[in-house]
């Protein structure tokens, strides 16, 4: 059981690396780069009979298929299997790895980056006691620019867009139906990069967190930021202070089609977040009568492979290739029975 964990809910291509790493410089709070833990195994835990050798060997797969590099990697496996052998569940395996990091690193405060983590809430409050959570966003028609320049990232704007809206919608629905007493922080990644100390420390004392001013300067304090840095394109400006004017380049990167889709997909979110349309008096859907059809003309600049992809490096393409093979491995796997899945648990 990890205790009172900070738990981001955030889009992908929106700062939640960022903010992972601003945590991870203060020196009480240990935040780990992204591993995909809860996330895969609330799909597969289903697919591994409970208290087997089977499950506790996919969560070391999948642990070590990670980009992203922790100090527990420095173990043996043997090492991190001991962690596992007690334990039944694969909440319980995930919550244990992070647990051994935190301990690696000497902090007692824990930071939990997993992508749209509204999906499976569940699965890590059920390893929570008293879960604090940070809601972060990113103007949509950025983070839809990011996605689309991002290498690595499958799919374009209209890809990014429907991702920013259903993840939005998700957090918003869990915060809504989260305890009066839950400590909640609210952060616009647009004001953290303007005001990094202020929106660092306003956050910090909405989640019952002392400040500390390494945070703010990251770049130098933070283990994670260095390294991570190296590990993948994505992660290139880990290791650099906060890029201030990271913000409103879709204006010159996006053409209005592009704008006007991710405006349409957004919905009311847009401005109830914050973000205003730059399309006042223009055509809801660009140069198409309904967002149907916008979506069909955009549909042929979604790329599945890009270019860019082909040029990183062979290492980083290998680690991305190696965890989306694993990936699909474990969710071809058939669902087990009631028996399998309870008659273990202890």
């Amino acid at each position: 059981m990890l205790t009172q964990p900070i738990i981001l809910m955030c889009s992908e291509r929106s700062g939640s690396n960022l903010v992972t790493r601003i945590f991870d410089a203060h020196p009480e709070v240990c935040a780990p780069g992204a591993s995909h833990l809860f996330k895969v195994m609330s799909e597969c835990a289903c697919r591994y009979g409970a208290g087997s050798d089977e499950l506790r060997a996919a969560v070391l797969d999948l642990f070590e298929a990670k980009v992203s590099g922790w100090r527990i990697d420095a173990w043996p496996r043997a090492r991190r299997a001991a962690v596992l052998e007690p334990l039944a569940r694969a909440g319980e395996m995930a919550a244990a790895l992070y647990a051994a990091e935190a301990a690696e690193a000497g902090k007692p405060h824990l930071f939990l980056k997993e992508n749209s983590a509204y999906r499976y809430l569940h699965f890590l409050q059920g390893q929570s006691h008293a879960p604090r959570y940070l809601f972060m966003v990113r103007d949509p028609r950025d983070m839809a620019l990011s996605w689309r320049n991002g290498p690595v990232m499958r799919g374009g704007v209209l890809r990014a867009s429907d991702r920013w809206a259903s993840d939005q919608g998700g957090y918003l629905d869990a915060v809504a139906q989260m305890p009066a007493d839950a400590r909640v922080a609210f952060l616009r990644y647009e004001d953290l990069i303007a005001a990094p100390e202020a929106e660092i420390e306003r956050v910090c004392t909405a989640l019952g967190l002392a400040y500390d001013p390494r945070m703010a300067a990251f770049h130098a304090h933070s283990e994670g930021a260095k390294g991570d840095a190296k590990r993948s394109s994505m992660w290139s400006n880990l290791d650099k202070p906060v890029l201030s004017d990271n913000a409103r380049k879709f204006l010159k990167e996006l053409d209005d089609d592009e704008i006007a889709y991710v405006e349409a997909r957004a919905g009311t979110m847009l401005e109830s977040f914050g973000y205003a349309s730059v399309r006042a008096g223009k055509p809801p859907f660009g140069g198409c009568e309904t967002l149907a059809e916008l979506r069909v003309l955009l549909a042929p600049r979604e790329p599945h492979d890009k270019p860019a992809y082909q040029a990183l490096d062979a290492t980083e393409r290998q680690r991305f290739e190696a965890w989306s093979a694993l990936y699909a491995r474990m969710t071809a796997r058939p669902s087990l029975g009631p028996e399998a899945l309870i008659g273990t648990a202890g």
